[in-house]
């Protein structure tokens, strides 16, 4: 083959990898233009805007939660607990039990963990709040699949009947297209328990907010469920109920079994907060 032919093949492939270099560079500096015009990155996401106020006429332990917008009247441990994932428990390290009024809105395709992000980079930015966790051995309960058969049902398919009516415990027919859990007290000294589309990973943190130590769920299982049940919650000997004991109410309904047990607990320790920057 004649040499010219090669020199012909060196030069193109030459001048296609300055192409694609340049295209790689001018991929990157568009990619850092358009992070800095948004001031945020995938890992620390903020709101769009946000406004934080001293007071509130209303404290709540649970944020009111729209699509794309927030607004919360508590005190900036539940804001800490929510925007980690933690029981308020187990967020220490805080002297100010002060009481805020947060509203912020955010993109209304915004997932549950993005939105706790950006609470997390709210704290960060306006109350200069620093942290660090750590993990304990605590006393707990966890849970695991009994020898018995396993009794709790797997969630439909979309469109399909659940078979578990949002009723059996009070919980909002509004939640009845998506997926939830929640724990209500229907009479006095019995708590009842519905999932729907639920992970026994969702009940166990739900349980552990009802009784107030940790559960562990140790069952292996990763789908989502539908299940409904009621305990006795056994506060006071004078309240007389036919529900169950938690343990058998468990086994009974769910076929799952709960032992008492130490386990590791992941806590959140605030270093430094002070008050937050106005608006």
């Amino acid at each position: 083959m004649p040499p010219g032919v090669f020199r012909l093949s060196y030069a193109w492939f030459g001048e296609r990898a300055e192409v694609q270099r340049r295209f790689r560079l001018m991929f990157a500096v568009g990619l850092l233009a358009a992070t800095a015009a948004y001031g945020q990155d995938a890992a620390h996401p903020r709101f769009e805007v946000a406004s934080i106020k001293p007071g509130g006429n209303v404290f709540s332990t649970k944020p009111d939660r729209l699509p794309g917008r927030i607004r919360w009247t508590t005190q900036v441990v539940y804001l800490i607990g929510y925007a980690h994932r933690l029981d308020f428990s187990r967020v220490s390290g805080l002297h100010n039990g002060s009481v805020y009024t947060v509203e912020a809105t955010f993109d209304p395709r915004a997932t549950d963990d993005q939105v706790r992000l950006m609470l997390q980079s709210l704290l960060t930015d306006r109350f200069k709040m620093r942290s660090h966790r750590v993990t304990v051995e605590h006393d707990g309960y966890a849970l695991y699949l009994g020898k018995a058969d396993f009794r709790i049902k797997q969630a439909p398919a979309a469109g399909e009947h659940t078979g578990v009516s949002g009723s059996d415990n009070g919980a909002s027919r509004a939640l009845a297209a998506g997926s939830y859990i929640a724990a209500t007290m229907p009479v006095a000294g019995v708590i009842a328990i519905t999932g729907r589309k639920a992970s026994v990973s969702q009940l166990a943190e739900t349980l552990q907010r009802v009784v107030g130590v940790p559960v562990w769920d140790r069952t292996g299982l990763t789908g989502n469920y539908d299940f409904a049940f009621r305990y006795a919650q056994g506060l006071s000997a004078d309240i007389k109920t036919d529900a169950p004991a938690l343990a058998t109410a468990l086994k009974e309904n769910l076929g799952l079994t709960m032992k008492k047990q130490k386990g590791p607990l992941e806590a959140l320790v605030v270093d430094y907060i002070e008050e937050p920057s106005a608006n």
